[in-house]
């Protein structure tokens, strides 16, 4: 089992980053959360699970604790893979997770590509006694404001990709816009012109 990579990036991709290790490049598929927080020509430390089937041998990294921890009880539950694990941390922050496992939210935890509503249920129950509680959160007036633009991101982010935009290109696209003030549609409006100046 391989618990962590350091190394220097070589390549982002849309889901997963290049790490260049003694000549040797690991092929690692990762969060946006982590994604967001390198870049290329960076030498980093990832921690790292080993994904093993008779078909693939596969590398999942992050660069927090948090992240790879929950990571690793996502796809604790019974029926969700690897691939589904990184699309619930690709879509909200890890304490937004948490906070949704514990508010028995399974509508918002069904946001995520891949996760239907009887997923979104199994993950919660199975959960809701490993992730904490609400007030360990220690999530501050700031922090909540935090959570919620996560959550419009989360549906702003799905909006864009439904109408064909890769996730990667969208959401660094939202990461850039102002909220304030904005209805959902004129955020999508000026994503689009974002997106389309870009290409």
């Amino acid at each position: 089992m391989i618990s962590f990579i350091r190394g220097e990036i070589i390549k982002k991709g849309l889901d997963y980053i290049i790490l260049d290790n003694n000549d040797i490049g690991y092929y690692i598929n990762t969060s946006f959360s982590t994604l967001n927080k390198v870049r290329e020509g960076e030498r980093v430390l990832l921690q790292t699970y080993m994904h093993i089937r008779e078909d693939i041998i596969a590398l999942y990294g992050f660069l927090t604790t948090d992240e790879i921890e929950l990571f690793r009880k996502l796809i604790s539950v019974n029926g969700v893979g690897p691939k589904a694990g990184l699309s619930v941390l690709s879509t909200y922050e890890h304490n937004t997770i948490r906070e949704i496992i514990l508010k028995n939210d399974a509508e918002r935890m069904s946001k995520a590509p891949g996760i239907g509503k009887k997923t979104a249920s199994k993950i919660i129950l199975e959960l809701k006694d490993k992730v904490g509680s609400l007030d360990s959160l220690g999530t501050s007036a700031e922090e909540m404001s935090s959570l919620i633009i996560d959550s419009e991101s989360s549906d702003l982010l799905n909006a864009l990709t439904a109408l064909g935009f890769n996730s990667y290109e969208a959401k660094k696209t939202l990461d850039k816009i102002d909220f304030n003030g904005k209805t959902e549609n004129e955020i999508i409006k000026e994503a689009l012109k974002n997106i389309n100046r870009q290409v």
